[in-house]
């Protein structure tokens, strides 16, 4: 079983406005940096992995992110995704770890784990989010879309580069309560799945029987560090409240992996606020600024 280890420090996948919005105290150019130096750091400290390793060629900063088809860089995520599938393609890949990097990074990896075990594969989207909301929605960031492309809604254009999508029945929204920049209705009329925040008891319980009446034996975890209450850690771009425990994330993830076929494990929105502001403090130092 060869399993993949992709590095996807993406930082194209979040709307600039609302990545302003969640990292007060950062300037415009610091905020837009915080995801990628975030997936650069989940990557560095993971431990060493045995397998093949692939990195995705993501563009610096400087680059100006326009609004198509009501997407923030809807081309330049596109062709991320690409060679996402490429790689996995030519690893020929039975299980993938994606380290990011925006909740965008989740969508391409699943898609292609959906088409390698077709009417076998569920998805547990552990987020504070939804993400899903239809492009020209109240965020405008494709991070905030991956669960819509992987139901098989959304742009059309998206829809028809993925390998495969899954039936809404087949992914379960767990954890999910922050629906500031999220559409709170669209998962209800689509048919997916959402298992709130809950006691460890209470919230393991109903994640495995969720996964135990679908009746597949194949599982992707989208874990995004946000689902995590900021009481305990503040890992993610956005700060919620009243998430859960990290124990109860990382004992469910544990649970899972004991009991399914655990073959699709992104890691992602670790927001490093501390370490952005270094770097712009590093830019300025005399004998370490350029020239």
């Amino acid at each position: 079983m060869t399993t993949l280890r992709l590095e996807w420090p993406q930082w194209q996948g979040g709307e600039p406005q609302g990545v302003e919005h969640y990292t007060a105290g950062l300037d415009r150019d610091e905020s837009r940096m915080a995801y990628g130096i975030g997936g650069q750091l989940t990557a560095f400290l993971a431990p060493p992995h045995a397998g093949p390793t692939s990195r995705i060629r993501v563009p610096d900063y400087s680059v100006d992110l326009p609004l198509e088809d009501g997407i923030v860089g809807k081309f330049e995520v596109l062709r991320q995704h690409d060679e996402a599938l490429e790689l996995m393609r030519l690893a020929d890949a039975d299980r993938v770890v994606t380290l990011g990097g925006t909740c965008a990074v989740s969508l391409t990896p699943f898609a292609y784990l959906a088409s390698r075990y077709p009417d076998d594969l569920a998805v547990i989207w552990l987020d504070s989010h939804a993400d899903s909301n239809l492009p020209g929605g109240p965020n405008c960031g494709f991070n905030t879309m991956v669960v819509t492309h992987l139901s098989g809604h959304g742009d059309p254009e998206v829809l028809d580069r993925l390998p495969a999508t899954l039936p809404a029945e087949r992914i379960l929204l767990a954890g999910v309560h922050g629906w500031d920049d999220q559409d709170s209705h669209t998962h209800e009329s689509w048919g997916l799945s959402l298992v709130p925040p809950a006691t460890t008891e209470v919230f393991h319980g109903a994640v495995l029987k969720w996964l135990r009446d679908s009746g597949v034996r194949h599982v992707a975890i989208h874990f995004d560090l946000d689902v995590i209450n900021s009481d305990e850690h503040a890992f993610g771009m956005a700060w919620e409240k009243d998430g859960i425990s990290k124990a109860t994330a990382l004992g469910l993830i544990d649970l899972v992996a004991a009991e399914f076929d655990l073959v699709g494990l992104t890691v992602a929105e670790f927001v490093p606020r501390e370490a952005v502001t270094l770097r712009s403090m590093l830019q300025n130092l005399p004998l370490l600024s350029p020239g």
